[in-house]
């Protein structure tokens, strides 16, 4: 690390009773501000700066630079470890420091860091549109994971508007998908493999750790209102029968653990509520029925909603009991790993137009898509909207049972759970046709602020390249006011198969601090 040092004092003024008359850093502080890049060892694009002041003092951080990032440490006190975020990877880092005592006097401390460049089979990101005006505040977090040869490896980042990557977390050494990645409550970060959900801070270095016997983790967790973790699993040794034999069934079952003791708390299985042999979408025969990939919490009624990419999606009780099916109606029989159990389709949603009128049975199945509604297909990432309705990403995997399309789109559906309707209120992405079609993973989300919507297609084969997009657009009227490529180049894999191609699971908007 390369580091050269400039002081500049601010004399504010100080108490007539004060002995401490600081008139250059080396007055405040004892032995200088001691700065180390990537103390982690996995988060290239953070420092720490360490010091101890001779008086209690509040520190400013600042990275300079074309969007610069910046943060107060409000808390005044002698001993600080500050955390410097957003530096420019593969450069000479400009930071600034601002210290100030309880009686205002202020010095400042410049510091040039050194990162290292980004990894090369890191993708080249390029910004077609940015509506800084129009557009929700922050970075973007893209949960990246890269082809490695059959397996995956994970080095999440966060790039701002002008496509810079600003910070980036390495989770290479786990040798495998590390999915999802979210910000936590705590303004941590949860990362989540096999065996274990590991909660990170901002520096890379880990916090917490959760795992359990006789599961394995995949695709989804969350945090419950009471800490709890929501989390989706393989179950070991569980099984279905598909119609000619048994067979192992894979991510069919959620479980609650108690984020102090780290117990389990529920657990749901979704055999005893679906029909685990309803092959029209995918074909599960092999065992994965219903592949079970997003969960979301609905505080309104204390239930969960699940998308299954090869069924639907799916509202449950805490109880494990079936609310509602929002998917095509083709195919749907008794539920149990045996087919035992009671009949589904008195839970499917009946799709109705903006007048309350039922659409014709072909478009209730799914064969036919209407003008104004049209089911998920092999769908990801459910979430509530601030006024209740559901919005998901829909691929368009298979579409219509024929491979209609292709297009993805971010699709809005009123459900009414009291006459068991559903109609769709809009629609994104349809209109940007192949481009925009991402036939597994991917995500949408709701921007709070500007009440903005996030669509992101995670892997897309169009025009001979291999990409992921963010776009963002205004609602309702879908103006596009924030648009990104990430451009893959599959170093480590074919570029055809899991584990073989790079590609983005999820992505959100958020802030750095």
């Amino acid at each position: 690390m390369a580091a050269t040092t400039a002081a500049l004092v601010l004399f504010i003024g100080c108490k007539d009773d004060d002995p401490l008359i600081v008139e250059s850093l080396e007055d405040l502080v004892d032995g200088g501000i001691s700065y180390t890049v990537n103390p982690s060892g996995i988060a290239p694009l953070t420092a720490m700066a360490t010091f101890e002041a001779k008086a209690p003092c509040a520190v400013k951080v600042e990275v300079l630079g074309d969007i610069p990032v910046n943060h107060d440490f409000e808390a005044f006190s002698l001993d600080h470890e500050i955390a410097v975020l957003g530096l420019y990877p593969g450069t000479e880092n400009k930071v600034v420091l601002t210290l100030e005592t309880e009686d205002g006097q202020v010095v400042q401390d410049t510091q040039t860091l050194t990162t290292t460049a980004l990894p090369d089979d890191m993708p080249t990101i390029e910004v077609q549109v940015a509506n800084a005006a129009m557009m929700e505040p922050g970075m973007n977090l893209s949960g990246l994971s890269l082809a490695n040869n059959g397996r995956f490896k994970s080095q999440h980042i966060v790039f701002d508007n002008n496509g810079d990557v600003r910070w980036y977390l390495d989770l290479s050494e786990l040798d495998r998908l590390a999915f999802p990645i979210k910000r936590l409550v705590n303004g941590n970060i949860g990362a989540m493999y096999l065996h274990e959900l590991i909660e990170y801070d901002l520096m890379g270095r880990k916090v917490n750790s959760w795992s359990t016997d006789g599961y394995a983790y995949h695709h989804e967790f969350l945090e419950l209102p009471n800490g709890n973790f929501i989390i989706a699993v393989d179950k070991d040794g569980v099984t279905i029968f598909n119609g000619t034999e048994t067979v192992s069934s894979p991510e069919d079952h959620i479980i609650e653990i108690d984020r102090t003791t780290g117990a389990i708390v529920r657990e749901w299985d979704f055999r005893q509520i679906l029909d685990v042999d309803r092959y029209d979408v995918v074909d599960g025969s092999g065992g994965d029925w219903f592949h079970m990939n997003a969960i979301f919490y609905d505080e309104s009624d204390n239930t969960l909603i699940v998308s299954g990419r090869n069924q639907g999606v799916v509202k449950v009780t805490m109880e494990n009991e079936l609310v509602w099916i929002l998917a095509a109606h083709q195919g749907w029989g008794a539920a149990g790993e045996m087919g035992e159990g009671a009949e589904t389709s008195p839970y499917l949603l009946t799709a109705v137009d903006a007048g309350g009128n039922a659409y014709a049975q072909d478009v209730q199945d799914g064969t036919t898509a209407a003008s104004d509604f049209d089911w998920t297909w092999g769908q990801h990432a459910p979430m509530l909207l601030p006024n209740g309705n559901v919005f998901v990403f829909d691929n368009g995997l298979n579409r219509n049972f024929v491979g209609a399309g292709p297009y993805s789109r971010g699709v809005e559906y009123q459900v009414n759970a009291g006459d068991m309707t559903v109609q769709q209120i809009w629609q994104y992405g349809k209109e940007r046709g192949a481009e925009l079609f991402s036939p597994i993973i991917s995500d949408v989300d709701h921007l709070a602020e500007t009440g903005n919507r996030l669509f992101m297609p995670g892997t897309i084969n169009y025009d001979n390249a291999h990409y992921a997009k963010l776009v963002e657009v205004t609602y309702p009227d879908k103006t596009v006011v924030f648009e990104a490529s990430l451009t893959f180049k599959d170093v480590n894999g074919n570029g055809n198969g899991w584990g073989e191609i790079d590609l983005v699971y999820r992505s959100q908007r958020m802030e750095l601090y």
